[in-house]
């Protein structure tokens, strides 16, 4: 596919089903299926709305587009906010605690070999 044109609101969002997780959602806008060699997606927490604590192989660029979270990064707490961005690696531990508004992010991720997700028993302060 050489391009695609669509709009966020016609991507099917679906629940995030991460251990630990609620009110967190899932909408993938560019994939591999587009031709992409990474992928973009939109995430939106609910207020109290939480991805609990995981690893991957993938490496993720996280830009926050609303709202306040707590990004749990190996053992620190970062504070983010609209404007704000991080960078995680493969294989760092990390989940996500919203604030009391609604929280929107867009992450772009690669592509390795193994995508899959490994819950981490561990909570987000």
């Amino acid at each position: 596919m050489d391009f695609h044109v669509s709009r966020i609101v016609a991507v099917p969002k679906s629940e995030v089903l991460i251990k630990g997780s609620k009110g967190a959602f899932i909408q993938w806008l560019v994939t591999k299926d587009h031709g992409a060699h990474y992928a973009v997606r939109k995430f939106s927490l609910e207020p109290g709305g939480s991805i609990g604590m995981h690893t991957h192989k993938y490496q993720e660029t996280v830009i926050i587009t609303k709202g306040k979270c707590s990004v749990c990064v190996n053992n620190q707490v970062y504070e983010l906010e609209e404007g704000d961005f991080i960078f995680i690696n493969g294989g760092v531990k990390h989940g996500f605690k919203n604030k009391d508004e609604a929280l929107e992010f867009f992450c772009i991720i690669d592509y390795p070999d193994d995508m899959t997700i490994v819950p981490v028993d561990e909570k987000c302060p």
